[in-house]
């Protein structure tokens, strides 16, 4: 494990670092960490690393006010989403005291580039009066996360204030280790992002944040549901997030998995409204936004729990007139129909 300190910092002849070099430097890592990459084990790992633009954009998405911030980046790679996290924090007015940044990265070739991104913010918050410690795990997430939530010592003030997340997209088998390993936590699923994101639900203090960008998938189909139950039990949707092209979010990799970006508060809590947002692409400053009352997105007798997704108005008015149809296609076929 690597823990960051101010004596880390290297000194590369800058007497300075800014917002915008930060998240250039971090992106010109990530690039350069890709090209290293083995096409196989990124399939084999579920690899996507996270573009800056879509970074910025998670980030924006962090309330993140608490004077002492506790942060979890599980499936680090680079570290871009944790430097995305800085660079937002220190462009506001208040600023916390302090960041403690906890991200587990795998991949011992994206480890070495964690450990320079770790460096370049602590560099930043230095300079805006922020105090930044990190700790660098090469572990594998799922069992070490497992391990941490069983251990009797693992209470509130161990859980995290803040993760964000963008987790490995891989289905796994059901007689596979990594599904025995989150069955032994009370987690049923079918793909590595869901147990990402239960496990890391799990490890949240009452009220904290996650932000996380994953396949839209989960929110409907009964491969998700064990899934939903869960998630809805301990979180509390905020805002969720789409694109209206699939393949604007990891357009280098040629990726046309519809993906969604959601901000969730870990519970017990409510809800007045969730708001429903769509654009063409991250930097898009024209985005559609509803907020609806949290019996819209997942409906209270639907014993599946889909979560439902309309963003605009038009697509509303199509749902509300589908959910008023009374007919099943079973129904439909036997009367033939």
């Amino acid at each position: 494990m690597h823990r960051s300190t101010e004596q880390d910092v290297p000194n590369d002849g800058l007497s300075s670092i800014s917002v915008p070099v930060l998240l250039r430097r971090v992106e010109e890592l990530r690039v350069e960490a890709t090209r290293k990459l083995d096409p196989s084990r990124r399939v084999e790992l579920g690899q996507f690393l996270t573009p800056a633009p879509i970074a910025k954009f998670m980030a924006s998405m962090c309330e993140a006010r608490r004077a002492s911030i506790r942060l979890l980046d599980a499936g680090a790679g680079v570290g871009s989403l944790t430097a995305a996290v800085v660079a937002e924090v220190c462009t506001r007015d208040h600023h916390p005291i302090k960041i403690s940044a906890c991200a587990y990265e795998l991949d011992r070739v994206l480890v070495e580039y964690l450990r320079q991104t770790m460096n370049l913010c602590q560099q930043l918050c230095a300079q805006v009066g922020i105090q930044f410690d990190s700790e660098i795990k090469p572990i594998d997430f799922i069992r070490s996360a497992v391990s941490t939530l069983r251990a009797p010592l693992f209470e509130e003030a161990g859980r995290f204030d803040l993760a964000i997340l963008n987790p490995p997209y891989r289905k796994v088998n059901s007689d596979s280790d990594i599904r025995q390993e989150l069955r032994s936590a009370g987690i049923e699923t079918s793909n590595l992002y869901t147990g990402f994101v239960s496990l890391v639900a799990r490890m949240l203090a009452t009220g904290g944040e996650l932000v996380a960008i994953t396949p839209r998938s989960f929110c409907n189909g009964p491969y998700f549901r064990p899934f939903r139950e869960d998630f809805l039990s301990r979180m509390v949707f905020k805002q969720l997030h789409v694109f209206e092209s699939r393949n604007t979010v990891f357009c280098d990799d040629d990726v046309l998995q519809e993906n969604i970006i959601f901000r969730a508060l870990r519970g017990p809590g409510s809800t007045k409204t969730v708001a429903l947002s769509m654009s063409l692409g991250p930097n898009e400053e024209s985005a559609t936004v509803r907020h609806v009352e949290p019996e819209e997105l997942v409906h209270p007798r639907d014993p599946e729990l889909f979560i439902h997704i309309v963003p605009d108005e038009a697509n509303q008015q199509v749902a509300e007139r589908m959910a008023a149809l009374s007919s099943t296609l079973g129904a439909c076929r036997r009367y033939g129909f």
